[in-house]
């Protein structure tokens, strides 16, 4: 609050100032008339500077020992009243004595203020000092005190002056010193303060000073020796002025404790505990020095009082200790508890954090779509309202993903989450999807309204892009579609907006589409139609893409991947198809033929000297609840004449934790025939941990999303790690598919995945390439 500067200046003025009083009372010391003047003059300054330091500090103080300082200030200020009161009825009026006393009322309320700011004091410190042990320890100091006191003073007093009024003032002082001497000791016994250390030095000294002055003006005063310039002057004034010196140095911050800090203060345990105990053996000495000569066996009472008092003090010096090492140890408990909980906090937080946000944009995810709008549609069906659901594709995004790079696709992705977010109006959500999709949730949506809402944000989307200092042009193929009347949840919705975002797309993209049902039948019925002809025509074939071993850097295996090569060259993408051949059922007969295929090409692989290709073949939910599956198996085994010990049947995490019973009874038989048994996909289900160790499971697979943002995602990056990990354990081989760069190469070697996958090694490849592929690395 004060700078090093002004303490300074205070310490040289208080120093100089007590000096220029000494040599003052000791220069003009025959000189009454100047003496009076100069002490009078003294103590006026004193009062003076040490009321402006506390107020100031009053003022600049905001902590709740604000009323403390008040008090303090207040007892000078009373202290100059009564010295100015004296000297004007000492050098001007000369009324006798009734003006005397009048001062003298003023300078006991100086000590009556005091013991005031120090019950505020204790009162700020109630916690510490509210003990039955301090009550008791000041009651025995109380005592002592008080008896020295009415010994050596208050009885002389008394006894020497007739005038009750007279008698009471005098002896008002030695009864609020007694006050003081209480409440000083409780700030000294104490270890805790809401006071800095150095105020507290100077303020007990001050007091100390202040109740040493008085006990010589009570002493003088019964000895009829008192005249101004007396010894005890000096005291008052360096009293004075280090109280106002103790407001200088408060910075209103509380002394240090093991509390505060977890160190304990340096501090002297055995004054501390002998103090109660001190009045005590000077009562004993005192008796015993008057009556050992006539009762002897006093001498021997009080030394075995001392080392009683002796041994009660190391006693409870050791229990200090002992409870300030439980205080220590209890502190340093709450802070690594509170560290903990804090840091388990921060993790739980940014966790969900992570669970319900994207990763490249900050968007929420699917995850949090799929809450917020379970929310909407429990809050929708008590006002019978409308909810829109809009999805958006980002027309030609691949394109400009694979010319710039994936930095400039992140860039543009985060641009146009921005743009969407600008749109949004209150109760609106948008989130990311995946890739290059967006969603947008509306409650209470009219159809003119998401109109509305289509256009504005085909207008914002439409404007040019500046990503690192390139133009970019973008345009949103919008679908739409409305709760109750397209579905009832995510993947309802979801699927309705995204055939009418394809329509959008098959008509010139750039624009929006409500869905309405004639879409999604048309579309249904057509490629329905046209895998029946597939079927017919045997336009599926199958392609191979290689895995390779990361210990051998060999060719160990491939995945068998269906296309659908379409009359007029036309290759059609699994994710086009397989999707309504699993709602149609036409995935029962693309499966088997599938399973046939490949077990026929291994079996000609054979033949050609390719023996230790695994061939992996993909088993649909569908597919594999068959009853007549192991049938189905089996009778493709016989007829082709496959090794099982080079089939590898990819079922999903679903698939394995469906009707548990029946599913690990069919895998186990399908081990029992020598077939190996892959779980694709790991790590997007809900798999148990618990029931996967009961799976007969030769190799896990990661999924292919969790390798793509290896270098974006730490989550990812630490879920692969464990993965490997925990295949380890139960004795699993890993494969990683979906590698397509050296940096993810690289990751999957240190965290010694056992195979990879990807267009990173190659593409898938028709037979005749692959078996071009192994003749090359055969030759090299």
């Amino acid at each position: 609050m004060y700078s090093v500067r002004t303490k300074r200046f205070a310490y040289s003025f208080i120093i100089i100032f007590i000096l220029a009083n000494f040599l003052w009372n000791i220069v003009f010391r025959n000189k009454q008339e100047l003496l009076d003047w100069g002490g009078v003059t003294f103590q006026i300054i004193a009062c003076c500077a040490s009321i402006g330091w506390l107020v100031s500090t009053f003022m600049k103080h905001k902590g709740s020992a604000k009323c403390f300082w008040l008090f303090l200030g207040l007892g000078i200020f009373s202290y100059l009243i009564g010295t100015i009161i004296w000297s004007f009825n000492e050098f001007i009026l000369h009324l006798g004595d009734s003006m005397i006393r009048l001062a003298e009322k003023f300078w006991v309320a100086q000590n009556g203020f005091y013991f005031i700011a120090l019950l505020v004091l204790m009162n700020e410190m109630r916690s510490y000092l509210l003990t039955i042990r301090f009550i008791l320890d000041m009651l025995i100091v109380m005592s002592a005190a008080t008896t020295v006191s009415w010994v050596f003073l208050i009885k002389p007093l008394l006894n020497q002056h007739v005038d009750i009024t007279f008698n009471i003032i005098e002896l008002l002082y030695p009864i609020f010193d007694l006050m003081e001497l209480v409440g000083v000791l409780s700030i000294i016994m104490t270890s805790y303060s809401i006071l800095s250390n150095k105020t507290n030095y100077l303020l007990v000294s001050g007091l100390f000073i202040q109740i040493i002055a008085d006990t010589i003006f009570n002493y003088l005063t019964v000895m009829n020796t008192y005249s101004v310039g007396s010894i005890n002057e000096p005291f008052w004034i360096l009293s004075i002025l280090l109280i106002g010196l103790s407001g200088i140095y408060h910075d209103g911050q509380p002394a240090k404790d093991f509390k505060t800090n977890g160190n304990k203060q340096k501090e002297n345990p055995l004054i501390k505990q002998s103090i109660p105990y001190l009045g005590v053996l000077l009562f004993s000495m005192y008796v015993i020095s008057m009556l050992y000569k006539s009762h002897p066996v006093l001498l021997g009472l009080f030394i075995s009082i001392l080392l009683l008092i002796l041994r009660q003090i190391f006693t409870l010096i050791e229990n200090g200790k002992l409870v300030a090492d439980l205080h220590h140890l209890n502190e340093n408990l709450e802070m690594k508890v509170k560290e903990r909980t804090d840091k388990l906090v921060e993790t739980v937080n940014n966790m969900e954090y992570l669970a319900y946000h994207d990763v490249v944009t900050g968007l929420p995810n699917r995850r949090y779509m799929e809450k917020r709008l379970s929310q909407a549609i429990n809050n929708t069906n008590a006002r019978d309202k409308k909810i829109a659901f809009m999805l958006l594709d980002m027309d030609r995004f691949k394109h400009i993903n694979d010319s710039l790079g994936h930095s400039y696709g992140d860039l543009l992705l985060k641009e146009v989450g921005k743009r969407l977010i600008n749109d949004l109006n209150p109760h609106e959500v948008v989130c990311r999807i995946g890739g290059d999709e967006y969603a947008l949730l509306m409650e209470d949506a009219e159809v003119q309204e998401i109109e509305k809402k289509a256009l504005t944000i085909l207008t914002s989307l439409r404007k040019t892009y500046h990503i690192k200092g390139v133009e970019l042009h973008i345009t949103p193929s919008i679908g739409v579609s409305i709760f109750p009347d397209h579905g009832r949840d995510l993947d309802s919705l979801l699927m309705k907006a995204d055939t009418a975002m394809y329509k959008v797309k098959e008509n010139g993209k750039n624009h929006y589409m409500i869905y309405h049902c004639s879409m999604r039948m048309k579309s249904i019925m057509e490629v329905e139609s046209s895998l029946r002809k597939g079927l017919e025509y045997n336009e599926f074939i199958l392609h191979y893409q290689p895995q390779i071993s990361l210990h051998t850097n060999e060719i160990v295996g491939v995945e068998a991947l269906l296309r659908w090569k379409k009359s007029g060259n036309v290759m059609v993408l699994p994710s086009d198809f397989i999707p309504i051949a699993e709602e149609t059922g036409l995935i029962l007969p693309i499966g088997e033929r599938v399973l046939w295929e490949a077990c026929k090409q291994s079996v000609a692989w054979q033949k050609k000297g390719f023996s230790k290709i695994r061939v992996a073949v993909n088993i649909s939910s569908l597919q594999f609840q068959q009853d007549n599956f192991i049938q189905m198996v089996s009778e493709i085994m016989k007829e082709t004449g496959v090794n099982p010990n080079n089939i590898e049947l990819e079922i999903t995490e679903s698939i394995a934790m469906g009707q548990m019973e029946n599913n690990l009874a069919k895998i186990s038989l399908l081990k029992q025939m020598g077939f190996k048994i892959a779980l694709d996909d790991f790590g997007t289900g809900y798999s148990s941990l618990h029931y996967l160790s009961k799976f007969p499971v030769d190799r896990l697979k990661i999924d292919r999303s969790f390798i793509s943002s290896l270098e974006k995602s730490e989550k990812d990056a630490a879920i692969v790690r464990l993965i490997v990990m925990m295949a380890k354990a139960l004795n699993c081989k890993v494969i990683a598919e979906g590698v397509e760069d050296e940096i993810q190469k690289s990751f999957l070697e240190e965290v010694e995945c056992d195979e990879l996958q990807g267009y990173f090694f190659s593409r898938p490849l028709s037979v005749e390439d692959f078996e071009a592929f192994m003749s090359s690395k055969k030759q090299k």
